[in-house]
């Protein structure tokens, strides 16, 4: 074979490569990480190229002669696509019938899958606790989960409210969530596994039967031979108070998650509700929280877990609630609400 020939065969290769590349619009990705730690709409500006599915545009949330509680919408998102960026948008309003709620209550977006099924399994996309009588909108990174948000799927909406129109404490809330898709190389999670999806844990109950490593027992996983980075995606948020230690939310408590006996550490503690651009609310919003503040949406944290995991093979899991110090909480003074945990844990595996 002659020179010429060869180099053809060489470089005509390469070229077809970059020919059949994809080819992405040169369009900026959002700076969540400047936007942290309350992540709100201000200044957001959408780009031409992105790709905008509204699920719901200002529903009606509220406990009254109906249960709205939480709503449900079918959202036809995009069948294809290279997504490097995914967001979701979360607004609250007051209703047009009156004011907002009075008080800050817990709320979670979750897709559902398997809707009509008997036990449909539930992974919460985002978690926030609505402000004081106030209205809010945040924007948030959910491109890991990316590869689950195709073509029809189910999306709700919950808020734990228990007021409604003519209430002396407000007629509830309107809510708007968007899904903005940003073109370009796929930043998502190869695998998403939903260990939990929006659990509510009772704290400080001692007795067997009743602690947190009893509600929450061991779970294994499988890790692909192939995967270079498995992250755990852990939110809780304490709920509660004049509990002892005033919990669960307004003590320091401690996520201890352990898999293949490694230890994950994490404080969700939240030292700057002070600082909350959604204010000046009524109420204690100023005060610190147990992995929340009123009027903003919970992140919670992504866990680098890669070193922990053997991969090609089952991994165990547990997670344990703990006061900060590392101690078993005991609630030796009980009211009648006890203290509670919300939490979801996922584990995105990226190949």
């Amino acid at each position: 074979m002659n020179l010429p020939v060869l180099m053809m065969l060489l470089f005509g290769c390469d070229e077809e490569k970059t020919n059949n590349a994809p080819s992405y619009p040169d369009v900026d990705s959002y700076d969540f990480d400047a936007a942290a730690p309350w992540y709100t709409c201000d200044g957001l500006i959408i780009p031409e190229e992105a790709t905008v599915v509204t699920a719901f545009a200002q529903a009606d949330q509220y406990f009254g002669d109906e249960n709205l509680r939480e709503i449900s919408a079918e959202v036809d998102f995009p069948d294809s696509g290279d997504w490097k960026q995914v967001g979701l948008r979360f607004r609250l309003e007051c209703p047009e019938s009156g004011p907002c709620d009075h008080w800050d209550r817990s709320g979670s977006v979750q897709l559902i899958q398997n809707a009509d099924s008997e036990s449909p399994t539930r992974i919460e996309l985002a978690r926030q606790i609505t402000p004081y009588k106030l209205g809010m909108c945040q924007y948030i990174d959910i491109t890991p989960l990316a590869g689950l948000l195709k073509g029809t799927q189910t999306i709700a909406s919950f808020i734990d409210t228990w007021v409604g129109p003519g209430h002396s404490d407000g007629d509830g809330w309107r809510t708007s969530i968007d899904f903005v898709f940003i073109p370009g190389a796929p930043q998502q999670a190869d695998e998403v596994i939903n260990i939990w999806g929006f659990q509510n844990i009772t704290v400080g109950e001692i007795e067997a039967g009743s602690t947190v490593q009893d509600q929450l027992e061991e779970v294994s996983f499988s890790a692909p031979a192939d995967a270079t980075r498995i992250e755990a995606h852990l939110t809780t948020t304490g709920h509660s108070f004049g509990n002892t230690y005033n919990c669960a939310e307004f003590c320091k408590m401690r996520n201890d998650l352990s898999v293949n006996g490694e230890l994950f550490t994490t404080y969700p503690w939240r030292n700057d509700c002070e600082e909350n651009p959604v204010s000046p609310q009524y109420g204690t919003w100023e005060l610190n929280r147990n992995g929340w503040c009123p009027g903003a949406i919970a992140v919670g944290r992504k866990i680098d877990i890669t070193d922990a995991v053997e991969l090609g093979a089952e991994n165990s899991l547990t997670l344990d609630l703990l006061l900060n110090s590392g101690s078993e909480y005991d609630n030796i003074s009980p009211i009648d609400l006890l203290p509670y945990t919300l939490l979801s844990l996922k584990i995105y595996i990226y190949k």
